[in-house]
């Protein structure tokens, strides 16, 4: 199917509203208008039809031929925050792994994860967290039963409110699914059918819809879906498939990795090969897929900013140690304001020299918990590595996104951010090892990814085009062209 001549993407965010104007007559994407406001949380449609507004009459300006009429209507959102999922598994490290694979374009999160049958602590430490989605697994098909019913037995008797999903042993849905007649429970394919084989896209679909329920029910949400004749699609879905088309249609672009810092959340998204399979390096775990995301609920710089200073106080502390003694209390006060008022932009030279560092912190925490690491083993045939997680030393070019990187990416961004983590002896840390940094200057990735599973070669052509490399990368970029 063709592109269609004109395209209007909005993306309602937690903190802002984007949207922007693009058009694709003769073959060749371009941004014709851009423009946000802050997100109106009572009423998200009052939001959206103001920035409709307001980037339509750019555009006009522009281009007088443009007609919102003719234009395809696209738009996504995050303003509600990703689905919190409590993942429980027969084995702990598979239990998480694949729990997370599951939520990675879905819109959901993993906060915390069981394994084995579940105690009455565990009950309890799920009763108190209550998730929006308990994702129980376990098992192949054919394999362990008995762990799937004692769990859908617990879950059955615990106050929670959470959908569940079984995506465990086939031979024991039906009867979990009777065991849980009475809550609201949804079944998908196993996500383990075999050992070693790892299926996640029906358990991530089902995740898809429960999220999508939850957006279309957010305020003023399920009218504009109807006026609209279209569903709005979870940011980070909109993302992952617009990762996914620019590394698949463009070739410059395979190996490629988007960090986006927002004001509650920070994703990372990577498109590369996990394991290069060198030798004396052994994989522990499940292999990733090539395309994968992760999510860091307490990494942000306006809504999660107190969740940051715990998460990321000793790399913050540690940017501040040369600073005077004043300059951390006036960090702390910062943390303050921002949480209390996340629209807000900085206002000063030290306003903007500390989201410098929240924002260092965020990309450290993100990519560290993205990216895999491998450690030191000694066996009689002597010293070997295990690699556990994904390996990104392939990833070639960078793209920022989100509100500080699309404006203030520092030539030396990465290189600060990851200075920051020192890997313990005998451990290496899988980072990208010399990528290109690209800078969304315009925040267009989630805007076009709208645009991705429908167009992928327009949508990637269109983003390759708008990204710039930041001063860091001129040289490198330039010595890779032929």
């Amino acid at each position: 199917m063709p592109a269609p001549r004109w395209a209007v993407c909005v993306d309602i965010g937690s903190t802002f509203t984007k949207g922007a104007v693009f058009g694709f007559e003769g073959g060749v994407g371009r941004l014709v208008a851009r423009a946000e406001a802050p997100t109106t949380t009572e009423d998200l449609a009052r939001g959206f039809e103001t920035v409709r507004k307001e980037v339509a009459a750019r555009a006009r300006a522009r281009e007088p031929g443009f007609s919102p009429g003719e234009a395809a209507v696209r738009f996504s959102s995050s303003s509600r925050g990703g689905l919190r999922i409590a993942a429980i598994g027969i084995v702990p490290d598979l239990t998480l792994s694949v729990a997370r694979l599951a939520a990675a374009s879905a819109g959901g999160k993993v906060v915390k994860s069981f394994a084995y049958t579940l105690t009455a602590a565990d009950v309890a430490a799920l009763e108190a967290l209550d998730p929006d989605i308990v994702l129980l697994t376990g098992g192949t098909d054919g394999g362990d039963e008995k762990h799937n019913l004692a769990n859908a037995a617990a879950l059955a008797g615990a106050r929670i409110t959470s959908t569940i999903l079984y995506a465990g042993n086939r031979a024991a849905r039906d009867a979990v699914v009777e065991i849980l007649a009475a809550r609201n429970c949804i079944a998908a394919d196993n996500v383990m059918p075999e050992v070693g084989v790892v299926r996640v896209e029906p358990a991530r679909e089902a995740i898809r819809r429960v999220f999508l329920r939850r957006i279309v029910e957010g305020k003023g949400l399920a009218a504009l879906a109807a006026a609209l004749g279209t569903d709005p699609k979870p940011t980070p879905l909109a993302v992952y498939e617009m990762v996914r088309a620019l590394s698949e249609e463009c070739p410059e672009w395979r190996d490629v990795c988007v960090l986006d810092i927002g004001g509650a959340t920070t994703d990372c998204y990577s498109a590369v090969e996990p394991f290069r399979g060198e030798p004396g390096v052994v994989l522990h775990g499940i292999r990733e897929p090539r395309l994968t995301r992760t999510v860091e609920g307490d990494c942000g710089l306006r809504v999660s900013a107190e969740a940051l200073w715990e998460s990321g106080r000793a790399l913050i502390e540690r940017e501040l140690a040369a600073a005077p003694p004043e300059e951390a209390a006036a960090f702390a006060a910062h943390i303050a304001r921002v949480t209390e008022r996340p629209a807000q932009a900085p206002a000063s030279a030290e306003e903007s020299r500390f989201d410098a560092i929240m924002a260092r912190a965020c990309a450290a925490l993100a990519l560290k918990r993205h990216a895999g690491a491998m450690r030191a083993v000694y066996t009689a045939g002597g010293k070997a590595w295990v690699q556990r997680g994904k390996d990104l030393r392939g990833v070639t070019r960078a793209i920022g996104t989100g509100g500080y990187l699309a404006r203030n990416a520092e030539d030396d961004f990465l290189a600060r951010a990851l200075a920051a983590l020192a890997p313990e002896p005998e451990e290496r840390f899988l980072f990208p090892e010399a990528p290109v940094l690209y800078a969304d200057r315009d925040h267009v990735v989630p805007l076009i990814g709208s645009l991705a599973a429908e167009w992928p070669r327009e949508a990637a052509q269109l983003l390759a085009a708008r990204l710039r490399p930041v001063a860091e990368g001129v040289e490198r970029e330039r010595d890779r062209r032929p």
